[in-house]
């Protein structure tokens, strides 16, 4: 495990490298991306409070406004492992926001936005859903996110590969009652512009 953490900081520094010395991406018209990565989620339930390292993931869409400014609607996931009601399962802490990405520097961006928070079952660890309705039950609260990004490497004029570090925050009604979140990630992420 130690041995893989230092190669992958190693490719990173050298993939940063690598983008530092090309020219900065041509920042126009429509913004997809997707992020992949680790976090760490801490999460306050009525009778305890529970930490989990897990999968990351990040979905954005949107339009660039000006050259250091996009409007965006992201989603952003952080998988944990619930022991509540019914069985023992994965679900997804998330946000959906409506955001705005605003580049500080040429290559470094910042991004925040609020909208809703959810707790959510994830789809490869539902089972047998006609025993269980939990197996399959959203719920749904209030969501902030916000990130801030370092574009290590351009691919071509709109594809481009991204460092981030990420912080969400919900707060939702699940079946125990009112539940409260923090997540941080650190994701890789691949954008077309």
């Amino acid at each position: 495990m130690r041995l893989k953490t230092i190669a992958l900081i190693t490719s990173l520094i050298l993939l940063a490298r690598l983008g530092h010395s090309q020219e900065s991406a041509q920042r126009r018209g429509l913004v997809l991306g997707t992020s992949f990565g680790i976090a760490n989620t801490k999460l306050k339930f009525p009778n305890n409070s529970s930490k989990f390292s897990d999968l990351a993931l990040d979905l954005k869409i949107g339009y660039i406004v000006t050259p250091k400014l996009a409007v965006l609607l992201t989603s952003n996931v952080s998988i944990y492992d619930y022991s509540g009601f019914g069985r023992d399962r994965k679900r997804d802490f998330g946000v959906l926001a409506p955001s705005v990405q605003y580049w500080v520097k040429d290559k470094l961006w910042i991004l925040g936005g609020i909208g809703i928070g959810g707790d959510n079952p994830v789809f490869w660890d539902i089972s047998d859903p006609d025993k269980d309705p939990l197996e399959t039950k959203y719920y749904s609260g209030l969501g902030i996110v916000g990130a801030v990004g370092y574009e290590l490497y351009k691919l071509s004029d709109s594809f481009i590969i991204d460092l981030k570090a990420k912080a969400t925050y919900r707060k939702v009604n699940l079946q125990e009652g009112e539940t409260t979140g923090f997540s941080y990630g650190l994701l890789v992420g691949i954008n077309f512009y």
